[in-house]
């Protein structure tokens, strides 16, 4: 199930991650203009704001086999279809309407069916599916390039369409549902170290119930601003560093070294959530993260190699933070109607994605360099760590001891108190003693 998941992910992520190919291809035969032409990149990220979650209403009604099969149908369609785009119009129908509703019925179910499937180990399992993210962009880029220069920019497309819809329908007829009460088991807190009947059995968490959850929206917050902030800078780092002076080919060999420090951090940072809590992992990111942001403001000229080198490594930073983005909503609101749910949540990365890369032109347009706009993104990342430890339940080891020594001893005096219980303290004194 997490090795379906993490595919379909990097396969979706993949059509994201390789837009700008595309659109330095398609800037070269029509004169939209770079503004007009961006926007359609810009949709897809806003479309996604509603789709995510109807895809998650739509998984927890038919399951993830359907929904992701049908995710991949209509990516490739969409993929294909502006392969043959002569207007704006058809463009921003295609790719930035229709491709946001495959991309949503692709990433929602197949992180809605992991967290059910891993409890204990959520975070690590979440850690590997968020390595889709730059997984996808180290796999297809060069592919779609390859493929462009191969085919031309609509042939790729199109090519590109019949392998995502081919590879994610093919993985979805792998899905299998989890356990039912894996599904329904609390993953922390005292409702879980008390379960067998030591207390009432918790209220399900629907939709309408979350929404008037203060940490819901804590949830929503956290992602947004988190992808405002990576969107910032994973979109105009590469023109940074070339106004400094950086070759274009130095610059493509750091950040493919950031996009592996990247995957570590998901893999590290989930399996770090599980051991010391989500909340305490994400804001021990978010430092590594602005810190990385730090070194990349004060870049000068190509002398100051190292501070671009140490913010590629600051990808381990953002990367630990991914996995927390579905993995702490998961642990608050697990329960049958978690796909609409973490929709719900991630509908927040869509309108991050959507603000992030415009904010950060807008904000060098107006000062005439990226300081400001590195400062924005910092700022984020920080607000978002700040709306992470408000989101993520506690981890309550001081107190499982003592509720566990605590049923032991009201088990003990029940038994002591029934005549049998009395008979065997009488035959057993010095074992009761002991004990």
């Amino acid at each position: 199930m997490l090795g379906v998941s993490t595919t379909v992910n990097a396969l979706a992520w993949g059509a994201r991650a390789s837009f700008a190919l595309f659109y330095v291809a398609i800037l070269g035969e029509f004169s939209w203009g770079r503004g007009p032409t961006a926007l359609g990149y810009s949709l897809s990220w806003l479309c996604f704001v509603v789709f995510a979650p109807v895809a998650g209403w739509l998984h927890d009604r038919w399951g993830a086999r359907a929904i992701v099969a049908m995710g991949g149908l209509v990516l490739g369609m969409a993929l294909a279809l502006t392969g043959q785009v002569t207007s704006l119009t058809e463009y921003y129908l295609y790719f930035g309407l229709l491709g946001a509703a495959g991309t949503a019925c692709i990433l929602i179910p197949s992180t809605t069916i992991v967290s059910r499937w891993f409890v204990r180990s959520r975070g690590t399992a979440m850690g590997v599916l968020s390595a889709a993210t730059p997984g996808g962009a180290v796999v297809f880029y060069p592919v779609n390039a390859w493929l462009i220069a191969t085919l031309g920019w609509r042939g790729a497309l199109v090519g590109f369409a019949c392998i995502v819809a081919v590879a994610t329908v093919s993985l979805a007829l792998l899905y299998r549902n989890p356990p039912a009460d894996k599904d329904t088991r609390p993953a922390s807190g005292a409702g879980a170290m008390l379960a067998g009947g030591a207390g009432p059995t918790p209220e399900v968490w629907t939709l309408r119930r979350a929404l008037r959850s203060i940490r819901l929206w804590a949830a929503f917050a956290m992602t947004a601003l988190g992808v405002i902030g990576y969107q910032i800078m994973a979109t105009h780092q590469v023109a940074h560093a070339v106004d400094r002076g950086f070759g274009q080919a130095t610059v493509v060999w750091l950040f493919a070294f950031g996009a592996g420090c990247m995957m570590a951090g998901n893999l590290l940072g989930g399996w770090l959530s599980d051991q010391f809590g989500r909340g305490s992992v994400f804001a021990l990111g978010s430092i590594i993260a602005i810190v990385g942001i730090g070194c990349l403001t004060l870049l000068r000229s190509p002398d100051d190699w190292p501070l671009l080198l140490l913010y590629a490594a600051s990808g381990f930073g953002f990367g630990m933070r991914i996995a927390q983005l579905s993995a702490i909503p998961a642990d608050t609101f697990s329960g049958p109607h978690l796909g609409a749910i973490l929709g719900a949540v991630q509908a927040g990365g869509g309108l991050g994605g959507a603000i992030g890369p415009f904010l950060g032109g807008w904000l060098f347009d107006v000062t005439g360099n990226y300081r400001l706009a590195f400062a924005a993104a910092a700022i984020a990342v920080a607000g978002s760590a700040v709306a992470a430890w408000v989101a993520a339940p506690r981890k309550a080891q001081g107190t499982s001891g003592a509720i566990s020594r605590l049923g032991v001893l009201r088990a003990s005096l029940s038994n002591v108190a029934s005549p049998k219980g009395r008979k065997s303290c009488t035959s057993h004194g010095r074992s009761s003693r002991d004990s």
